[in-house]
């Protein structure tokens, strides 16, 4: 062979290796499930008394971010996106709760596409929705009527960004504090990011605003090929 066509052949071959290598974005500029997983916030990127929870324990004790029975609406709070990752983290045993889900999406057009829907959902389909809560046998059934969250820094988060808030009900149900569901979406490029926080709406909850800032800034350095370096005010979590 020629030599110089050999060393083009060689070239070639470990570019097309470079671009297929785990945890590097293909042809297009999604990110991989492992590069979703390190914009995913984590421990230190909460206050002090915050831990990780487990979609298992959610289910154990039947509880926490709402999971909604109309399949349409599971959108608001989870992704059929084939990439994606998710963490979640709670304050107490008994709440807030708060989730994540990082998404990478086919392209940009995808991830826009994939927002605008939901912003349909919430002002149609699902402008309330249902779910069954409480441990398994002792459910009870309820409900969730949205309105927009009140968060005027949330409309600068990312390219475009979604907030709603989530009252809960219960009929015959007379809750000293009321329980609500706070989610906040945004797009960065051809990913989505969700954070959702759920709980009695007290002094005891977390600030959303500021969890979804912090997610869609982690996104936004790993999308850029950088490392989500954590900040050095966060004092991290404790054990529940």
């Amino acid at each position: 062979m020629d030599t110089h066509l050999q060393t083009a052949v060689v070239a070639g071959i470990a570019m097309l290796s470079l671009a297929l290598a785990p945890g590097r974005p293909l042809a297009s500029d999604a990110l991989s499930e492992q590069q979703l997983r390190e914009a995913l916030l984590d421990a230190v990127d909460f206050p002090a008394g915050w831990a990780s929870d487990s979609e298992r324990s959610a289910a154990r004790r039947g509880f926490g971010v709402p999971d909604p029975s109309e399949s349409r609406c599971r959108e608001l709070f989870d992704t059929d996106a084939k990439t994606a990752a998710r963490a979640g983290f709670a304050r107490t045993r008994s709440g807030p709760f708060v989730t994540t889900v990082a998404a990478a999406h086919r392209d940009t057009d995808r991830a826009r596409r994939s927002l605008d829907a939901l912003r349909d959902a919430v002002d149609g389909a699902c402008r309330t929705f249902h779910a069954t809560e409480g441990p398994e046998g002792g459910g009870v059934r309820v409900a969730y009527d949205a309105e927009r969250l009140d968060a005027a820094s949330v409309d600068e988060l990312g390219e475009e960004s979604l907030a709603v808030r989530f009252q809960r009900r219960v009929e015959g149900e007379s809750a000293t504090a009321p329980v609500v569901a706070d989610v906040v979406i945004a797009r960065v490029g051809a990913h989505t990011v969700r954070v959702a926080q759920a709980g009695r709406d007290d002094s005891d909850s977390g600030d959303i605003v500021a969890f979804a800032e912090r997610a869609v800034e982690k996104l936004e350095e790993v999308a850029a090929g950088r490392t989500a370096v954590p900040r050095p005010d966060q004092p991290g979590t404790t054990d529940l």
